[in-house]
């Protein structure tokens, strides 16, 4: 028998392979370009060259086989010193493919729901076959041609057909007893996709008395209860559509996604573009979400290096390999976010949630309450506020902790967060000396950069005439940017006493912290 002839029997018996093929070899090597070996999960058919060579293709394939791996060339050097250790001395380039088995699809019940998805199923290649124990719902008459209708008991024609890794089976009975015995014998059978039709309520019954019965919870945890993928609709065809669109999910191993590269029913803005708001963003992004940050036109942005408000002057700004960019309009931002990078746009109201109809609006200011930011719970779907000012459950949907200690992250769903206190937070006992501030009103024109060291008592720029002082040695880790007209009081830069230890570059722990408050706010409730 050839290696072509065993994949074809393999194939209709709905078993997967791994074929072997090799493609080209230079110098000497045991086999010549098109020959093939079969890798199974029971054994190997056919020969590449045996030895070494052979068993580390083996290898390969198993885990290309096994989904670990992608179908692709891998090259085995025929070399003492190379990867196989043979002495041939060539080297020998294989194509590995995984060979699908035939799909097949077995449908408990031969209702409404099933006839619209023995159609939908057959469409896409599947060998389906629909059981039920009523003579009147196992009619061919109102199934597709090809369709196979048996009329049986369910738990014994389903132990009599063969199932493997790609057989698919759906479970819509008419009670539940009936259900319970299908997915008992889906289980038993190893199907590679055991659905059921039933509510939350009847489905937890199911797998209850099949775990009741000895199933283990690592096994009913494979049925998929209630089955299908939420895509809206509620008649028999869009539950068929449903079912069939988790089924193939399930078989290729996808995730379900959306394949467009932008989706804005996710879209999330942030209001604030400072370290602590892009802490956020980056989380955000990381995840997926797309993200836009709303600034006002001249942000006093203290930690310039980790603050995507920085791209308010600098047109581009780069945080730990995520990139913001400074968007004239709405236009422009969404050309942004199809690029992959975050927008920061000049748009102190965030009316662009409204504009876009955001998921989720997050309030990243931190006015600490002394401002009404104009934050309100409607602006979009999931509404969340960074530390004090906001109630949970009243003005926002959720509240993040931002003071620094145990509860810091922490999401509140009802409530408020700790009141602002006034202090810095505390570097090696300082806390207030850390920080500059102006001494009056002026243009603030900073002489060192950050990350500079400095000394106590060193110059760090001026505000108009007067200088600031730095009133302990240290890192320089942020300073507004130079030219800005300030107020008296207002932050105009931080020192870390730390040293050299702290990279001004890297976002800091609190902000990730909060990013991470955030990122649980939106999963929870989006």
């Amino acid at each position: 028998m050839s290696v072509f002839e065993r994949v074809t029997e393999l194939v209709d018996d709905g078993e997967a392979a791994a074929m072997l093929t090799i493609v080209d070899k230079d110098g000497s090597a045991p086999r010549d370009v098109g020959d093939r070996m079969l890798v199974t999960t029971d054994g190997n058919y056919g020969t590449i060259g045996g030895g070494t060579v052979e068993h580390l293709a083996g290898e390969d394939a198993r885990a290309v086989l096994d989904g670990e791996a992608d179908s692709g060339v891998r090259t085995y050097e025929l070399e003492p010193g190379g990867n196989t250790g043979m002495v041939c001395g060539g080297s020998m380039d294989v194509f590995i493919e995984r060979i699908r088995g035939r799909a097949r699809l077995y449908i408990a019940g031969g209702g409404h729901i099933s006839v619209e998805l023995a159609a939908l199923a057959e469409q896409v290649g599947y060998d389906v076959t629909v059981v039920d124990d009523r003579e009147e719902y196992a009619d061919p008459d109102v199934f597709p041609d090809d369709t196979d209708v048996i009329h049986g008991e369910y738990e014994e024609t389903l132990s009599e057909l063969p199932m493997t890794a790609e057989t698919s089976v759906a479970v819509a009975t008419r009670s539940g007893t009936f259900d319970q015995r299908a997915v008992a014998a889906a289980l038993d059978g190893n199907a590679g996709y055991v659905g059921l039709v039933a509510s939350d309520t009847k489905a937890e019954h199911v797998v209850d008395s099949l775990a009741e019965g000895g199933y283990s919870r690592r096994e009913l945890a494979r049925v998929r209860a209630p089955v299908g993928l939420d895509i809206g609709g509620s008649g028999p065809e869009d539950v068929a559509l449903a079912i069939l669109s988790e089924v193939n999910m399930d078989r290729y191993g996808a995730g379900g996604q959306r394949a467009t590269r932008l989706n804005l029913d996710d879209l999330v803005v942030v209001r604030g573009g400072g370290d602590l708001g892009s802490g956020v963003v980056y989380r955000l992004h990381q995840a997926g979400y797309p993200v836009v940050v709303t600034e006002v036109e001249r942000p006093t942005v203290v930690r310039r290096k980790v603050a995507f408000a920085t791209a308010v002057y600098e047109d581009d700004v780069s945080i730990e390999g995520v990139v913001g960019r400074r968007a004239a309009d709405v236009d422009e931002a969404i050309e942004i976010l199809e690029d992959d990078a975050v927008p920061v746009l000049d748009d102190p109201e965030a009316s662009i949630a409204a504009t876009l109809d955001a998921a989720v609006v997050v309030d990243a200011i931190l006015a600490k309450g002394r401002t009404d930011t104009g934050t309100r719970r409607d602006d979009a779907d999931v509404v969340v506020g960074l530390g004090p000012g906001f109630e949970a459950s009243e003005d926002v949907d959720a509240v993040v902790e931002t003071d620094r200690g145990h509860e810091l992250g922490r999401v509140f769903y009802d409530g408020r967060a700790s009141p602002y206190d006034g202090e810095p937070g505390e570097r090696r006992g300082y806390t207030h000396e850390r920080v500059l501030r102006a001494p009056g009103e002026g243009a603030w024109e900073p002489v060192v950069e950050i990350g500079d060291s400095v000394s106590a008592g060193e110059t760090m720029g001026h505000v108009g005439n007067t200088d600031v002082v730095a009133q302990i040695d240290g890192l320089v880790r942020g300073l507004v940017h130079g030219g800005l007209e300030v107020n008296e009081g207002t932050k105009l830069g931080d020192i870390d006493p730390r040293g050299d230890g702290v990279d001004p570059a890297k976002i800091s722990d609190k902000a990730l912290c909060l990013g991470g408050g955030v990122l649980e706010a939106v999963l929870k409730l989006h």
